[in-house]
């Protein structure tokens, strides 16, 4: 009998020990799918800067019209331009993002749900909605003023009530306020936008890679109570 609830405990464990390494290459493919609804997003950038400069030929037609038209159409232009370009960093902020979730979940022992970690994706692609919604109304340097102010404090929060941790909560505050505004410098900086981002990006996994250099990879999230499990499933040995 205490045979077989030892190798049930033996199994457990098993099973919770390949979680980490699992866990990471599921957290790597959730970051590939939540690129999808980008592209979409995306699609809607196209759509309302096409309609926007149709509405600037119909203006060119009065006298009035062609008096604003040329501020108006570079204004325009230069905010929806924006809004694409910080588009083709979605990956890296879904990368960095999620890799700092990551780095949190191994380093704190507590478990994050790929399905939270689809929300804090989600909350991400919705970044990039309210970032052209309020350019069109406030300008692009504002808006992402905003939009990037409004998620950052979300996630943060989000982390602070997922490991019901104050410190990690105020640690996220400071992680990803500076990545988006990394982002915002290589929207703004685009002579050396690749050079910044690679070496930001670099940086950041070097920084995973020391935070998380002391993990047991196998073990170091292991299932809530499956070493009491396997200490109760002991016990009836020992008394034997």
């Amino acid at each position: 009998m205490g045979d077989l609830s030892m190798l049930q405990s033996g199994l457990n464990v098993g099973q919770s020990s390949r979680s980490m390494g699992l866990k990471l290459f599921v957290v790597c493919v959730l970051a590939l799918m939540m690129t999808i609804p980008s592209f979409f997003v995306g699609g809607l950038v196209d759509e309302r800067a096409q309609r926007a400069a149709d509405a600037a030929k119909l203006m060119s037609g009065t006298a009035v019209g062609q008096q604003t038209l040329l501020g108006t159409s570079i204004r325009e232009a230069d905010t929806y331009r924006s809004v694409e370009r910080s588009m083709k960093y979605v990956l890296l902020f879904l990368g960095l993002v999620f890799l700092t979730y990551f780095v949190f979940e191994a380093t704190s022992g507590k478990r994050f749900h790929p399905a939270q970690y689809l929300l804090v994706g989600t909350a991400q692609i919705i970044f990039f909605l309210l970032l052209l919604s309020l350019a069109e109304k406030i300008g692009f340097d504002f808006a992402f003023l905003l939009s990037g102010g409004a998620t950052v404090t979300l996630l943060s929060a989000n982390a602070g009530w997922v490991f019901t941790s104050r410190l990690l909560g105020i640690r996220a505050l400071g992680v990803f306020s500076l990545l988006y505004v990394l982002i915002y410098l290589l929207l703004r900086l685009e002579d050396d936008a690749l050079l910044i981002g690679a070496i930001s990006s670099f940086a950041a996994v070097a920084a995973a890679m020391y935070l998380t250099r002391r993990i047991d990879w196998y073990s170091s999230l292991q299932v809530p109570g499956s070493l009491q499990q396997q200490g109760t499933s002991l016990a009836p040995k020992d008394a034997d």
